[in-house]
């Protein structure tokens, strides 16, 4: 983003010495020099209690790995447009949290289905009060056991992701808890346990109230090697779905653009009282765009038998969107399926 100056006659400075006041009612950052050997402070910038919250909190998202969910743009710039028309009542709700969002959409490939009614709007928990997003649960119909284990989980988790969905069977809503930073803290306190973890706890339910409503266990393996990723790529998928061969092409795409001993975070979902196991890649950091993954993604669609208009109209679409990860396996319909997500924003 570029540079906006609200006064154009302040002058550059590149401070030496750094400090933070605070009041009640506002933060005071003092930038100055260390000239002659005596500390002099040159520029200083107010800021009100809720700003600094949102500064501090974006400070610290910069800090993290980069594989865990970016931070949104603190405006964000999607508009009603964005969003499919039965999912612009959860962006309202988002909106007006009045915190920084993520906007992210998906498209999921499966035998003779290509759907892209797909959104998933990230908040960090530290923006937002407890209260206001367990409100937005509600506000969602999420049924009374899940919006009681969502409040239980709430204080442990740094992101809430809200989606929409609407597949062959109707509309349907998620809320994702991601506990990035907590399996962070262990890897650093025992660098050498790379036991599985809970990332992700998913819990999804019917927008018209029927049907079960499912809750989904989202397992990192930590520190796994690409070529680690692709063992246990196969082994969940099995030598003949369509969805491995064309992870595994983008698993390596993604792999060329690596530093060296790098890898990728891999995730394997499973969900209560279905046959559901598929995986979870993020390839944000790699900085591919949806573009890049035509080829293999257009041997699936005839693989698929989607229609080939269909296809390249959709992603044709957002070609130009960064790839952000990819999701595949077994469908609790037991369908074997690959889903493509991408970002409009940081999430």
């Amino acid at each position: 983003m570029p540079e906006r100056w609200l006064d154009a006659g302040v002058g550059a400075l590149r401070p030496e010495i750094f400090q933070v006041q605070s009041t009640r009612e506002e933060f005071a950052l003092l930038f100055g020099s260390q000239a002659g050997g005596s500390p002099k402070l040159e520029r200083r910038v107010l800021i009100p209690p809720a700003l600094a919250k949102q500064l501090a909190a974006a400070l610290a998202g910069e800090l993290r790995d980069p594989n865990a969910s970016p931070a949104g743009t603190t405006r964000s710039a999607a508009t009603d447009a964005d969003a499919p028309p039965a999912a612009r009542p959860l962006l309202a709700q988002v909106r007006a949290l009045g915190t920084s969002f993520g906007f992210e959409k998906s498209f999921k490939m499966s035998p003779a289905s290509l759907l892209d009614e797909r959104v998933i709007l990230g908040v960090r928990t530290a923006l937002a009060a407890p209260a206001a997003l367990l409100e937005v649960c509600r506000g969602l119909g999420m049924p009374e056991a899940q919006l009681a284990q969502f409040a239980a989980q709430l204080a442990e988790s740094n992101t809430v992701g809200f989606g929409f969905e609407r597949g062959a069977r109707g509309a349907s809503f998620k809320v994702y808890l991601e506990f990035w930073d907590r399996l962070r803290r262990r890897i650093e306190r025992e660098p050498r346990n790379v036991e599985p973890a809970l990332l992700f706890l998913g819990f999804k339910w019917d927008a018209g109230g029927s049907g079960p409503a499912i809750v989904a266990r989202y397992t990192c393996h930590p520190r796994l090697s690409v070529k680690g990723i692709a063992r246990r790529l196969a082994g969940l998928s099995g030598n003949d779905s369509a969805s491995l061969a064309a992870a595994q092409r983008i698993l390596q795409l993604a792999a060329a653009r690596l530093a060296g001993g790098d890898s990728f975070v891999y995730v394997e979902a499973e969900e209560e009282g279905n046959p559901r196991r598929s995986f979870d890649l993020n390839f944000y950091k790699v900085g591919l765009c949806v573009a890049d993954l035509r080829a293999p993604l257009r041997s699936l669609q005839e693989a698929y038998g989607i229609p080939h208009a269909d296809f390249e109209t959709l992603l044709d679409r957002c070609a130009a969107r960064p790839f952000g990860h990819l999701s595949g396996g077994l469908g609790r319909a037991r369908e074997d399926f690959l889903t493509v997500y991408y970002e409009l924003e940081g999430i």
